[in-house]
C-alpha cells in the first residue's frame, strides 16, 4: 500500500495553466490515490473560467476528484463571480492563505 499523497498546485499565471493541468493529469494517472487541489488567483484564475481553452481537461480532472478553487480576493478585484466558472470550481477567501494552510497540513506544494 502506497502512502497517501496530497498535492496543492499554485496557479497564478495564465500562460502556465496548460502546464499545470498536464502536470495534474499526470499526477492523477500515475500516482494511485493522490489527492490534488489546484489553487488559482491573479491571472491564473482567468484560465479556469467557463469556456476557457482548458475547460474539457478541467472537467475530466474534476470528474477524477481534482479540486479547483479560485481566490475570492481575485474575484472581487476583477469583478468576477462564482457564476463565471464551471460548477465544480469552488472559492477560498484568500489563495495565499489556502496555500499556507495546505502546506501546514502536510500537503506537498507544486508551482510549475
Amino acid at each position: 500500500m502506497s502512502p497517501s499523497v496530497r498535492v496543492v498546485i499554485h496557479l497564478d499565471e495564465r500562460e502556465k495553466a496548460a502546464l499545470v493541468l498536464r502536470n495534474t493529469k499526470n499526477l492523477v494517472e500515475d500516482l494511485a490515490g493522490v489527492e490534488v487541489e489546484v489553487v488559482a488567483h491573479a491571472d491564473g484564475a482567468e484560465e479556469l473560467r467557463t469556456g476557457s481553452p482548458q475547460a474539457a481537461l478541467m472537467a475530466q480532472l474534476a470528474d477524477r476528484g481534482v479540486r479547483f478553487v479560485v481566490c475570492e480576493n481575485t474575484l472581487r478585484s476583477r469583478n468576477l463571480s462564482e457564476k463565471d466558472f464551471p460548477g465544480y470550481v469552488g472559492t477560498v477567501p484568500s489563495a495565499i492563505v489556502e496555500l499556507v494552510v495546505r502546506q501546514a497540513e502536510g500537503w506537498q506544494y507544486l508551482r510549475p
